[in-house]
Parts: structure tokens; C-alpha cells; sequence
């Protein structure tokens, strides 16, 4: 829900705005809204946001993301959010709490198809007991990749899957928190990607690009090593500690520079953490990309 909230407040200062936080048009969301992911649309100057998982309308034993497709608008020149869609997922999970956690808008150059690439926050996208069964429970990182379906007379719209994409092997995170892809002048792909991982506290940079056949996209590593830790605390001597506990989203700010923000702290986690909860942060990578 931070995540959303820090988005909007910086997309609406981008428009000249003054800073503030909207309020969710749907009342129904604003109990558990379930926000962890969202990604901007500049073919439509929309928002793409993700609900992580809620209850299947089908199947009450399974949950799906649920995404809504948003504008910034004004009303009697008040900036407003307008909701022009919500559509179901069709990526069944066992849980509501191990769905999405990072969604990114992307274009396929050759068929001019857009695609949605929702990040599944656990290893193979499975369950914790599924993980704990797991010969390898890390290493396995997931992108799914939705396309979208219209509504009928007959059908609601919804996001189909159309293909996975693995992350590599040698991204070994306990979880995956956030997505973003580089937007290079030009729009062109192949072009640079970042992951990061909350439990880690480190962030992933790789390439992704383009494909003729589904899931039409696929990421790859860098030659050089492209893990990188967050800074870590080093309160005890010869000790570091983890001290960006609760990264849960992440954005390009130019080609070496990142944007981070932070969730609230957990009332079990070290003191540490709360330095760093609820805030922005801006990261320079120690090994420079090209553009």
C-alpha cells in the first residue's frame, strides 16, 4: 500500500500538482486494499495497479491478482483518481499473501502487442510448504507474463497468462519484492531490468528482451555481476547487518541511478530496521551501464 501511495504522490507532483496522497475511489479496497505492484502504461498515460491476491470468483479455495488500469484526472480542479477498468488475473495461488509483488508494462517492438509481467513474490511461484518440499527452495524467480482480454457480452476482461519467464538460476533470493525495466530513449529492446528482494536486501540487474515465440520475452545476466547488496549497518565491528529491511519497490531514475522505497517495519524485526522503514531512496550503481 506504501508503494501506491509514494507512486501517486510522485506522478502527481510530475503534473505540476502539489504532493498528496489520493484516497481509493472503491471503498471496497480500503480495508485490506492488497496494493503491491504498479506500472505505468505510456501508450494511454494510464496506471496499471495489482491487488497481490484475493479470493477467486471460480474457485474460493484459490486466489488471483486482480488489476486495475487508473488515470490521474481532476475534479473541479481537484486531482482524482478514475478507475476505467478491474480484471482478474488468471494466475491461480494458494494464498493471499504469496501473489504479486511487482508488476511492470511492457511492449512487444515486432507484433506491437502489450503485455503486463507480474513478479511472483516466492520461488516458483508455490507456496510455503511447496518451498520447504523443494530440492532448490531458491533461485527460481518468476515472471509471468499476462496479456490482456477485452470484455464480451459474455466475458468480464481478464489478464491471461501466456508464458513464464524464469529468472537466472543464479539469483539466489529468498523472495522478490519488485520489477522495473529501463526505458531507453529510443523504446527499444533488449534494455536493462532490476529485481530486488526484501528478505535479501539486495537488488538484481539484468537485460531483458524480446522473443518471436511465447512468453515473447526473456532476461538474461550481465557479464559482470550484477547482485549488489544493499548498504549494510555495521553497529557491531566485523559485523554488517541488513538495515533496508523492507524494500518493496524500485524504479529507474536514469540508466545508473535507482529509486527505492521501503514498507513499514515489523514489530519482530531489529531496531535497525526502522531507520529505513516508510521512505524513498536513491541508489547509484557501483558499475556503470550503457545506454
Amino acid at each position: 500500500m506504501l508503494f501506491f501511495a509514494l507512486m501517486v504522490s510522485l506522478s502527481v507532483h510530475s503534473s505540476n500538482c502539489t504532493d498528496q496522497l489520493f484516497a481509493w475511489p472503491d471503498e471496497s479496497t480500503n480495508k485490506e486494499s492488497q496494493f503491491e505492484g504498479i506500472a505505468y502504461n505510456p501508450m494511454h498515460d494510464t496506471y496499471f495497479v495489482v491487488q497481490e491476491a484475493i479470493k477467486s470468483v471460480d474457485d474460493k479455495k484459490k486466489f488471483n491478482p486482480n488489476v486495475f488500469e487508473i488515470r490521474f484526472t481532476t475534479s473541479d480542479s481537484i486531482p482524482v483518481i478514475q478507475i476505467l477498468e478491474s480484471c482478474p488475473a488468471h494466475w491461480d495461488f494458494d494464498s493471499d499473501n504469496k501473489g504479486f509483488e511487482g508488476l511492470e508494462f511492457i511492449a512487444h517492438q515486432h507484433t506491437k502487442q502489450s503485455y503486463l509481467l507480474g513478479l511472483c513474490e516466492a520461488n516458483s511461484c508455490a507456496s510455503k510448504s511447496a518451498r520447504r518440499r523443494a530440492s532448490n527452495p531458491t533461485g527460481n524467480g518468476t515472471l509471468i507474463v499476462l496479456e490482456k482480454k477485452e470484455a464480451t457480452s459474455k466475458k468480464s476482461c481478464s489478464w491471461e497468462p501466456v508464458g513464464t519467464i524464469s529468472l537466472p538460476s543464479s539469483v539466489q533470493f529468498n523472495d522478490y519484492s519488485s520489477v522495473s525495466i529501463y526505458r531507453r530513449s529510443s523504446s527499444t529492446l533488449p534494455t536493462y531490468i532490476a529485481v530486488t528482494s526484501q528478505e535479501n536486501s539486495q537488488v538484481w540487474i539484468g537485460l531483458i528482451e524480446e522473443i518471436n515465440d511465447p512468453p515473447y520475452f526473456r532476461v538474461s545476466s550481465l557479464q559482470k555481476t550484477t547482485v549488489y547488496d544493499l548498504p549494510r549497518a555495521t553497529q557491531v565491528p566485523d559485523q554488517c547487518s541488513i538495515q533496508y529491511c523492507n524494500i518493496e519497490g524500485v524504479a529507474w531514475r536514469g540508466i545508473n541511478q535507482l529509486i527505492l522505497v521501503s514498507d513499514r517495519s515489523k514489530t519482530d524485526q531489529e531496531a535497525v530496521c526502522v531507520d529505513k522503514d516508510q521512505s524513498v531512496h536513491s541508489f547509484v550503481l557501483p558499475e556503470y551501464l550503457t545506454d
